[in-house]
């Protein structure tokens, strides 16, 4: 995860997050004791957002949200939170669920909380926070069951934090992030999810809602769309486990292209407009490079010459940094110019 200008930030097992000098891979410092990696959430403001997971022989602790230093890795506040359930960055703090599932939480950038309001719909009361263009959100379930419920959209008053249900939704929906200024989801299809394998999920449509008045326009995706998606300058890219890829319209649902890539287990992927080309990881540090018009391969690596033991079990994740790609397969950082497509020797 980019930070600042020039640093990289990443999780490891055995400690919270360290921060990486981006144009030598150097680690500037590491922070925390973590028996499980967990990607850091975010920075903002000069501090580092990130979990820590206490050790399991240890008595039961919750989940912590801690604030780190960005300059020093020293930490500057901690809270507890739900174990299960993302917190997120939004334009006045760190919204999150608490230990107990019940209510939504607010923390300013000094930890001081903003508000706390129950994590509570007509869909149900199993709530997740979200974030859309800045501003915080809830996706609430039935607890029992999501996938027969109904999903409700849930508006956060950034202020106050009182909550109105903005939408029903279908179950299950995924938020992607916002286009137009609005929140944009993406519906599976419930009859094939439960057997899907993972990351293969079909879905049938985008969704996109109203902030104001909560109304739902559905845009159908065409038949055999699946992956992981992820909407990346107004396009989803649904990524397969096999390597295909398909890119979708987000303003309308329209398929633009589909593509085996013939890499398998690829990250999702993140765009440079200075290069126009889509690149995307996969876990043993094969690096594939896309035409973003046609989804044509441009150019691919060879993977890491050792990625290390977790290769198998860690999912790959790449970012931009200068327009220098930053990637992580398996236990190794690793950065290449995209000019210069070369995967460094270890």
């Amino acid at each position: 995860m980019p930070g600042g200008t020039t640093a990289v930030y990443c999780a490891g097992t055995g400690f919270t997050t360290a921060r990486l000098d981006a144009a030598t891979g150097r680690t500037l410092w590491r922070s925390g004791d973590s028996p499980q990696t967990s990607r850091p959430i975010g920075v903002r403001d000069g501090h580092v957002y990130a979990y820590l997971k206490p050790d399991s022989r240890q008595s039961y602790r919750p989940r912590l949200l801690v604030a780190l230093d960005e300059r020093t890795g020293r930490r500057l506040w901690s809270r507890p939170v739900r174990e299960d359930e993302p917190s997120l960055l939004f334009d006045g703090g760190v919204v999150t669920t608490d230990n107990e599932a019940t209510h939504f939480v607010a923390y300013d950038a000094a930890g001081r909380r903003l508000w706390r309001t129950p994590a509570a719909s007509s869909a149900g009361n199993a709530c997740a926070a979200a974030v859309f263009g800045g501003s915080p959100y809830g996706l609430c379930t039935a607890a029992d069951d999501p996938a027969k419920g109904a999903t409700a959209l849930v508006r956060l008053d950034p202020s106050g934090g009182s909550a109105r249900e903005l939408a029903r939704l279908p179950a299950l929906a995924t938020g992607l992030g916002t286009v137009g200024g609005q929140p944009l989801l993406v519906a599976p299809d419930i009859a094939r999810y439960g057997s899907a394998k993972d990351g293969d999920w079909p879905y049938t449509a985008l969704l996109r809602v109203d902030p104001g008045s909560g109304a739902v326009e559905r845009l159908a995706l065409a038949a055999g769309t699946r992956g992981t998606p992820t909407l990346v300058g107004g396009v989803v890219y649904f990524v397969r486990p096999d390597g295909t890829v398909t890119a979708v319209r987000a303003a309308d649902g329209t398929r633009l292209w589909q593509r085996g890539t013939g890499t398998e287990n690829l990250s999702a992927p993140v765009l440079s407009t200075r290069y126009d080309s889509l690149y995307l990881a996969n876990r043993f540090g094969r690096l594939t490079a896309l035409d973003p018009a046609t989804g044509a391969v441009r150019w691919r690596t060879g993977a890491l010459p050792d990625p290390g033991d977790s290769a198998q079990d860690t999912t790959p994740y790449l970012r931009l940094v200068r327009d220098a790609i930053v990637a992580v397969a398996g236990d190794t950082a690793f950065s290449v110019r995209p000019d210069r497509p070369a995967v460094p020797a270890r």
